[in-house]
């Protein structure tokens, strides 16, 4: 009996390894296919016409999506939604941008662990409890109008109203995302060559020379990325404008929740949501083009 040979070995281990990989990927690519489904489903629903008693209907329409892109009601909700989670993503990245650099580049490991603590405490508290946790720091008799009284700013009588606004509800967003931007930043300076900014201040520059002409454009795809994710965290938030808004600040997820549930119109809420999901892979898709220009760099 010949032995095999061993390109037949090769061979079978190869296919070995495929098979395995294939078997790895599959729970993975269930969950996938899982969601992608019912957002296919999710999609033809949005077409479809819903009766008076809430029952949906065979009979195609596009008045689903015209009412949306139409009425001046939803439009405005769409923009407060681009609004707040611009100014969020913003916000979160001129504030993490500083915290990634020291978490990465403190000579102090313990400095840097603190860091790492403090950024990393939101995740190991429900953003439930966060929420409800900052409306006694906001509130109109909350900790900062305590203190401002306190301390002669205001009368005793007196608020700030920083509760059921614009300004909780985008403090609220900044919160939640900052740990995500946070990490994303400091995975990115941590792959920076530290060799290139030393080269710079062996050149004549200063410290805040090479941060803005040498550390800040290499970090562009990080901050790409880290803006990115923070934007497509912001525009999809509901928990947040929901407790910390009230009914004064509605962003797209709390209408097509109001839609679903309490007006019983689910093609409608299903249309919103179309659309709200493309207008948020159109702005990532304009970041991940941002970023791999940021990438190539100014001499490509």
């Amino acid at each position: 009996m010949r032995a095999p040979s061993a390109a037949a070995l090769a061979g079978a281990a190869s296919g070995g390894r495929e098979a395995a990989g294939v078997l790895l990927l599959a729970p993975a690519l269930s969950l996938f296919a899982l969601f992608a489904a019912a957002l296919a489903a999710f999609f033809g629903l949005s077409f479809r016409r819903v009766g008076p008693s809430g029952a949906v209907g065979d009979a195609l329409t596009l008045g689903n999506s015209g009412k949306a892109l139409t009425d001046w009601l939803y439009l405005r909700t769409m923009l407060l939604t681009l609004q707040l989670s611009v100014v969020t993503t913003v916000a979160a990245v001129v504030l993490g941008f500083p915290l990634a650099y020291w978490i990465v580049r403190s000579p102090s490991r313990l400095v840097r662990a603190a860091l790492i603590v403090v950024v990393a405490v939101p995740f190991m508290t429900s953003l439930i409890v966060r929420l409800y946790s900052l409306t006694l720091v906001l509130g109109n008799t909350g900790l900062i109008n305590r203190t401002l009284q306190a301390i002669g700013v205001i009368g005793p009588d007196d608020f700030v109203p920083l509760i059921r606004n614009q300004v909780s509800v985008v403090i609220g967003l900044v919160y939640f995302v900052l740990p995500f931007v946070v990490f994303t930043l400091a995975g990115a300076l941590r792959r920076l060559d530290v060799a290139l900014e030393e080269a710079a201040q062996n050149l004549g520059a200063d410290e805040v020379r090479t941060f803005f002409l040498v550390t800040a454009p290499l970090a562009g795809p990080g901050v790409v990325a880290a803006a990115s994710l923070g934007f497509a965290l912001s525009a999809t938030a509901f928990a947040t404008p929901l407790i910390l808004g009230g009914s004064a600040v509605k962003m797209i997820a709390n209408v097509i929740y109001d839609q679903v549930l309490f007006a019983h119109d689910v093609a409608f809420g299903a249309a919103l949501a179309v659309i709200a999901l493309l207008a948020t892979a159109t702005v990532t898709a304009v970041y991940a083009r941002l970023g791999a220009g940021a990438s190539e760099g100014p001499g490509a």
